[in-house]
């Protein structure tokens, strides 16, 4: 088969072709991801192209395992959507004996700095797992330890058997009943697994108050220290005061103890005065609401510039003296409203009709004299004061006044 210059053509075309998807795709990759390294200890188990997760989540992948003097360096290949936190660590997570292994980043990124492209994280801020091999070489030397020798024959394994045994022997049914009481003990738990759980976060609530009230607490403190001290200087005066104290005390009991029948009734006295004064209650009140307003009342009724009295008493049954004193006598003879007329006619009617009259003539003013000054009142009609007078002389009014003095 001849190859002309158009199939050389065709299959150089195909090549770069090809060459240009490849570097597009790589260019892509690259700007699509970013990369990191972490140095371990050791990457046992961790193999190229295993995951690297955040919070067990996949977010990128192992690129490259070297190892680098007394340490391994792992390069992984993150999404450039995946954020890190810049003080985040790396460890090596194996789930079990068998699964595979795989690198976790930690903490989540929530905010702040980030890890740039090309950033290490150093032997400080990784870690790897136990290793089995690790775990069986520790567990033999711990059966080496505890198991006998020639310097010890029994053993440490050995002794702590016999001893067990010893503390065990004969105390079965106490054991027993330790292990029932354990045992009801963790059932009452577990029921009231919401009361202790709200018991915690009341406890919860508790402290937090206590920490957000820091400043009042340590002013409390400092009253409290203040008050401590003070009590510390007044110890003599605070001593004398409570042994004045407790004498006082023994005095009242002595007197209480002497006057007890004598108290007991003026106790019993005072328990019937306010039994009264409780029985009494609403015409208490009643006084008590009537009274202000029929002082107040009583004081209005005199006048002081005038000196004398603007009302008078009007007693109940006094408005007619002959119906007061013939209702009496028909009270008195237990008669009827006619022969009551007729009783009073016969005794009182010829003295009894000299001194019919509708109210007591008792509006007469006690005081003498003029109860008001020359400028406290106003005539009615002007011109009844009559006149002034005239005034007095040049320099006769100053001899009405004192003359004045010095100091």
């Amino acid at each position: 088969m001849r190859i002309t210059r158009r199939n050389l053509a065709q299959i150089a075309l195909a090549v770069v072709l090809i060459a240009l998807g490849v570097s597009g795709y790589l260019v892509a990759v690259r700007l699509q991801t970013y990369t990191i390294t972490a140095e371990f200890t050791s990457a046992t188990g961790i193999y190229k192209g295993d995951d690297v997760r955040v919070v067990g989540v996949k977010v990128g992948s192992i690129t490259g395992i070297a190892p680098d003097g007394d340490r391994t360096r792992v390069t992984m290949r993150l999404d450039r959507s995946t954020h890190v936190p810049a003080g985040a660590k790396a460890v090596i997570i194996a789930q079990n004996l068998v699964a595979s292994r795989f690198v976790q980043l930690t903490p989540a990124y929530t905010g702040g700095p980030a890890l740039a492209a090309g950033t290490t994280i150093g032997l400080d801020r990784t870690a790897v797992p136990v290793e089995w091999d690790q775990v069986k070489t520790e567990l033999s030397r711990l059966v080496d330890a505890m198991s006998p020798h020639a310097g010890d024959p029994q053993g440490t394994f050995g002794r702590f058997l016999d001893a067990a045994g010893t503390a065990v022997h004969g105390n079965g049914a106490t054991l027993r009943g330790s292990i029932d009481a354990l045992s009801a003990t963790m059932a009452t738990l577990s029921k009231g697994g919401g009361d202790l759980f709200d018991i915690v976060r009341n406890l919860q609530a508790f402290a937090a108050a206590l920490s957000a009230s820091n400043e009042q607490i340590v002013q409390f403190q400092g009253r409290l220290a203040s008050v401590t001290d003070v009590l510390t200087d007044g110890h003599d005066q605070l001593t004398q005061a409570l042994t004045d104290l407790d004498g006082a005390a023994g005095d009242i009991r002595r007197f209480v103890d002497q006057n007890r029948q004598g108290l007991t009734e003026q106790v019993q006295r005072l328990a019937d005065a306010t039994s009264i004064l409780a029985q009494k209650e609403p015409a208490i009140e009643k006084v008590l609401h009537i009274a202000p307003t029929a002082l107040v009342n009583y004081y209005d009724i005199y006048h002081p510039a005038q000196g004398s009295f603007v009302g008078m008493p009007a007693l109940q049954n006094f408005g007619n003296p002959v119906n007061f004193v013939c209702g009496a006598i028909a009270g008195l003879a237990q008669a009827s409203a006619d022969q009551g007329a007729a009783l009073c006619a016969q005794y009182l009617g010829p003295l009894l009709r000299t001194v019919v009259m509708n109210y007591p003539d008792i509006t007469i003013n006690p005081t003498t004299g003029r109860g008001v000054g020359p400028g406290q009142t106003v005539d009615s009609v002007p011109g009844l004061s009559g006149p002034s007078g005239s005034p007095p002389a040049h320099g006769l009014s100053n001899l009405m006044a004192p003359q004045a003095g010095t100091r």
